[in-house]
């Protein structure tokens, strides 16, 4: 499966957290915040989101 920058569809390596051509940043972090009553709040990262672009063919059922 191909990986492609979004804002220049630079073709990216599998590992790539940077556009090569553009900088533009890959993978985001997805934080959650909690606050309890009286308490400062906490900042949790849940997973990473990749951005870029996946191209590629899909599985058909069956195989």
């Amino acid at each position: 499966m191909q990986r492609l920058c979004p804002a220049c569809f630079t073709e990216l390596t599998q590992e790539a957290n940077y556009c090569p051509i553009c900088g533009k940043y890959m993978r985001d972090a997805v934080e959650q915040i909690s606050q309890y009553i009286g308490e400062a709040p906490i900042t949790t990262v849940v997973k990473i989101k990749d951005c870029a672009i996946r191209i590629g063919m899909k599985k058909q059922e069956g195989e």
